[in-house]
This record gives structure tokens, sequence and C-alpha cells, in this order.
């Protein structure tokens, strides 16, 4: 009987230290908003650095505490390897601030499309756009 309160004592003690917190899930932000049609001031102090990867697919991610995240799915336009870095992604928040994401280095083949997952940090705006420097636009 000791043996088996023990185990559940244990037990207890293991699922409420593992537990999640709520406030750390990420989940997908709801995003009705063509980031064509926003035109926020450019601040030209954070820009993207010049990159040869073209941009398929955004959607944003938060938690409640207000981590802002980005899973983008981006193609390899070189015949070449590249490593893509943080100053080649802009991410711009609602209230039209700018910011580069957190560090991270990914390494694309070429020619190859690649979904990642990048964090912005902290903020009160959810992030609405991510632009990059391909020359296109």
């Amino acid at each position: 009987m000791k043996s088996v309160r023990l185990f559940l004592l244990v037990s207890l003690l293991a699922a409420r230290v593992f537990a999640l917190d709520p406030n750390d899930v990420v989940s997908f932000d709801r995003y009705d908003i063509d980031p064509s049609e926003l035109f926020f001031e450019e601040d030209t102090r954070i820009v993207p650095d010049r990159t040869y990867v073209l941009l398929r697919n955004f959607r944003p991610m938060s938690t409640p505490s207000g981590d802002r995240y980005a899973m983008i799915t981006l193609e390899n336009q070189l015949s070449s390897r590249q490593i893509l870095d943080p100053e080649e992604f802009v991410g711009i928040f609602a209230d039209g601030t700018r910011r580069y994401p957190k560090d991270f280095s990914v390494r694309m083949e070429p020619g190859r499309t690649r979904t990642i997952v990048v964090k912005f940090g902290t903020h009160s705006f959810p992030l609405v756009k991510i632009i990059i420097d391909n020359g296109a636009n």
C-alpha cells in the first residue's frame, strides 16, 4: 500500500513538473490581412540584407504571453547552397514596428524549398508581414 501511495505521489509531482504552461503554447494567429495592402512608414534603419530566396508562404504565430513567431516557406533561387541569417528577414508588426528575427541559421540546398519557424521576440502587436530583398521588389 505504501508503494502505491509513493507511486501516486511521484506521478503527481512528475505531471506537475512536466505540464505545459498555457502561456508557452504557440498557435497560429488569425490572419485576414493582405500584406500587399499595408503601407507603413518605411524605416530605412531596419532593412533586410540581399538574399536569393523566394518567400513562398508566411503564417504568423504567437503565444498568449506575446512571443511572436513566423512559419515561412522559402525557395532557394540559386544553383548553389545558401546559409540564411536573421538580417535577411524583417518582420513588420501591426503598429508598423520593424524587427529582425532572433538568432538562427538555416542551410538551403540549391533549388530546394524549405519551411522554417523563426522567432521575432515579444511584442504587444501581432506580426503582419515578412519582407526580404531578393531583387524582385
